[in-house]
C-alpha cells in the first residue's frame, strides 16, 4: 500500500513540476509587448514597424497590432475568423512572410483577444456594428500611413464581415482577399454534418456515429443548443481533416497562442473568454445570413482562396457564391492540400497568389 501511495505521490509531483515548467515558459513568452524586426546586427531593421496600439473605435477602446518589415509596402487590414479568434499567433507560426509583402494591421475585433472586456455592451455585438468598426479602423490606417486605399483580407467569419464592409465602404479598398469564404453557412453546416457522419460510418467509428446521431442534422434553432451541437460536430470535422487537412490540429492551434509575445498571460486568458463571448452573440447572425441574397455584387476586385477539403466553410458553396458574384474583377483559387485555412496550410502557394494580386494592382495603376 505504501509503495502505491509513494508511486501516486511521485506521479502527481512530476505532473505538477511539468505544469510549473510550462507555466514558466508561457510567462517568459508573454511580455505583452511588440516584437521588433531584427537585422543581422540584432537591431531593429530601419523602416520596419511593430506596434501595439489602443484606438477608440465607435466609443470603445480596441487594440490593433501593426507589423511590417517595410513601411513603404501596401497596407493590409486583417479580419480574423471565429468570430472571436484573433490570428496573429498563427500568422507568426505558419505564414509570417505576409509581413514582408504588406504592412499588416491585426485588429482584435470588438470582444476578442486584446479587445475583450467584460464591460462591452452585448447590444453592440452586432454585424452592423462590426462593419462600422471595420470602416473606422480602415479610415484610421489610411490616415496613419497617408494612403489612398488599403487592402482587406478576411478569413472565415472575417470573409462575411469583409464582404459587408467592402460593400459599404468600397472607396477604402484596392481589393478584398477572402480566405475560407462564408456564403450560406446554414447550408454549409448541413454539408459538414453529412461529411462527418458518412466518414464516421466508413471508418466504423461507433462513438462518433452515436454522438452525431444524437445531436441530429442541422439546422439547430435554439442559439445555445446550436453552439453546443456545432462544437460537438466540429470535433469530428477536425478528426477527419475538414479543418486542417494534414497534421495534428490541436498542437497547431494551442502552441502559437501560448508562445505569442504580443499577448500577456492575462491577454491569453482573455483570448479564450473572447472566443466564447463572441460566438454567443454572433453565431446566430452567421447562420441567418445568406450572402447570395444580401451581397450579390461588389464594386472592387474580389479574390477567393479556398481549401478543397474545407468542411467549416464549404468549398462547394464558396465556389457557387463566386460564380454568382458580380464584381469588376474576381478570381477563385483552389488549394488542393488545404481545408479551412490555406493561408496557414499552404503558405508558399498563398504568398505566390498574393504577389500575383499585388502585381495586377500595380499594372492597373492603383
Amino acid at each position: 500500500m505504501k509503495k502505491i501511495l509513494s508511486l501516486c505521490l511521485y506521479i502527481v509531483s512530476y505532473i505538477i513540476l511539468l505544469l510549473l515548467i510550462l507555466l514558466i515558459f508561457v510567462l517568459i513568452n508573454s511580455p505583452g509587448k511588440p516584437t521588433p524586426f531584427p537585422g543581422q546586427d540584432g537591431k531593429k531593421i530601419p523602416g520596419s514597424i511593430s506596434e501595439i496600439e489602443t484606438v477608440n473605435i465607435n466609443g470603445l477602446n480596441q487594440r490593433i497590432i501593426i507589423r511590417g518589415r517595410d513601411t513603404t509596402k501596401p497596407v493590409l487590414l486583417y479580419l480574423h475568423g471565429g468570430p472571436g479568434d484573433p490570428e496573429l499567433p498563427f500568422v507568426h507560426q505558419f505564414n509570417s512572410g505576409i509581413e514582408d509583402l504588406f504592412v499588416v494591421c491585426y485588429w482584435d475585433q470588438r470582444g476578442a483577444g486584446l479587445s475583450y472586456s467584460k464591460n462591452i455592451p452585448p447590444e453592440t455585438m452586432t454585424l452592423s456594428q462590426f462593419v462600422d468598426d471595420a470602416g473606422k479602423v480602415s479610415e484610421y490606417l489610411i490616415n496613419k500611413f497617408n494612403r489612398k486605399k488599403i487592402f482587406l483580407l478576411g478569413h472565415s467569419w472575417g470573409t462575411m464581415l469583409g464582404s459587408f464592409t467592402i460593400n459599404k465602404y468600397p472607396e477604402y479598398y484596392y481589393a478584398f482577399i477572402s480566405v475560407g469564404q462564408v456564403g450560406d453557412q446554414a447550408r454549409a453546416e448541413k454539408i459538414s454534418y453529412d461529411f462527418v457522419l458518412n466518414r464516421a460510418r466508413e471508418l466504423k467509428d461507433r462513438k462518433a456515429i452515436r454522438n452525431l446521431e444524437n445531436i441530429g442534422s442541422p439546422p439547430y434553432f435554439d442559439p445555445k443548443e446550436a453552439i453546443d451541437k456545432m462544437m460537438t460536430e466540429r470535433r469530428y470535422v477536425i478528426r477527419y481533416g475538414g479543418a486542417v487537412k494534414k497534421g495534428n490540429f490541436y498542437p497547431q492551434a494551442i502552441k502559437p497562442l501560448l508562445f505569442c509575445k504580443e499577448y500577456s498571460l492575462i491577454d491569453k486568458i482573455n483570448y479564450l473568454r473572447g472566443m466564447k463571448f463572441s460566438k454567443d452573440y454572433l453565431w446566430t447572425v452567421i447562420m441567418k445570413t445568406n450572402l447570395f441574397k444580401t451581397i450579390p455584387s461588389q464594386q472592387i476586385p474580389v479574390y477567393i482562396l479556398q481549401g478543397i477539403s474545407d468542411y467549416e466553410t464549404s468549398y462547394i458553396i464558396a465556389k457557387e457564391y463566386f460564380d454568382s458574384l458580380q464584381a469588376p474583377v474576381k478570381k477563385f483559387y483552389t488549394f488542393e492540400n488545404s481545408a479551412h485555412s490555406p493561408i496557414f496550410e499552404e503558405p508558399e502557394k498563398f504568398e505566390m497568389i498574393i504577389k500575383e494580386i499585388l502585381l495586377q494592382q500595380q499594372k492597373d495603376g492603383k
